[in-house]
């Protein structure tokens, strides 16, 4: 269910107005800690946070600081003009490789993702080549394999792991 969420203008950089069936908007959070969103937009990250090796108590100080980057995917609810409908957020972040840096989508989590991910990819990627990235990168599930290809992304490594018992 897509939760209604109080929001200011100052509040985040509108990267991106689509206008189609449902008109979305697409922006990076400034404050993302202080945002009314918050914590709606934490109910969508958890599931995803939950697959990683981190935990709040690491992602929190670093989206505070800015070294990672909240995302909101947003419909503006015209009837109150008071309230947004959050459709999902992402977590971003920027990282140094061999070639150039890479913005990472970190986390990421919603409902209805035909409505936004299209839109999401392209304005992520759009904000990444403005500030010199050679290339964006998403972490996640293998359910995402395919709605990504058709987004022209492609599979570059698959992680393994084995848990180890304690002696």
């Amino acid at each position: 269910m897509a939760k209604s969420v109080g929001i200011k203008n100052a509040d985040y950089r509108l990267a991106v107005l689509k206008t189609d069936k449902r008109k979305m908007e697409i922006g990076m959070i400034a404050r993302p800690l202080e945002w009314a969103g918050w914590s709606a937009a934490r109910d969508f990250l958890e599931p995803a946070l939950q697959r990683s090796d981190e935990s709040w108590a690491d992602i929190l100080p670093e989206l505070e600081d800015g070294q990672l980057q909240l995302w909101a995917v947003l419909q503006p609810d015209s009837a109150l003009k008071k309230r947004d409908i959050l459709y999902a957020a992402a977590v971003t972040r920027i990282v140094a490789s061999r070639e150039g840096e890479i913005a990472e989508i970190y986390l990421v989590g919603g409902r209805d993702f035909e409505f936004w991910l299209s839109d999401l990819s392209e304005t992520i990627a759009r904000s990444a080549q403005e500030i010199g990235c050679i290339a964006v990168r998403a972490y996640g599930r293998t359910g995402w394999r395919r709605p990504l290809a058709k987004l022209g992304w492609r599979e570059k490594t698959v992680a393994y792991e084995k848990a180890l018992k304690e002696k």
